[in-house]
């Protein structure tokens, strides 16, 4: 059970799970002072979504849960800033906002690129166990 707790942990301190974390909790900000989309709201749970999955990394749908997660983000965050560009009054606020809309579109295609790059390079249960028996046959031959 100590194993299980010290690997949930080394999960939960990745890099790419930090960001979603920090992205849920910044979409649930803003969709709790209703200063952005509806969508932020769908956001937020994506994002908690996607950072609970990188405990069970096997599972068929881990890896395209992450990378959707990241897309839309992306997309929510990319609306946002394009709200902000548009704006008639320009504030310090919306300043701000624009700022912090593109350091996080920033980290989260980060976490795209790296959850795109997990997915693909994933190596299948079967690939795994042909390799043993290759080398065992390749030290066969050795002696």
């Amino acid at each position: 059970m100590l194993d299980f707790q010290l690997s949930a942990s080394k999960e939960l301190v990745k890099i790419p799970n930090i960001i979603f974390i920090v992205t849920g909790i910044y979409f649930a900000l803003v969709a709790g002072l209703q200063e952005g989309s509806t969508y932020t709201a769908v956001g937020a749970v994506l994002c908690f979504v996607a950072a609970g999955l990188a405990f069970e990394k096997d599972w068929f749908i881990t890896a395209p849960w992450r990378v959707a997660t990241a897309v839309f983000c992306i997309a929510v965050l990319v609306t946002q800033i394009a709200v902000n560009a548009t704006a008639v009054n320009t504030s310090s606020v919306v300043v701000a906002s624009t700022i912090v809309n593109g350091a996080f579109f920033l980290l989260v295609l980060g976490v795209l690129l790296s959850a795109a790059k997990e997915m693909i390079t994933r190596e299948k249960p079967e690939d795994q166990e042909e390799e043993p028996e290759s080398k065992k046959k390749k030290l066969t031959y050795e002696i």
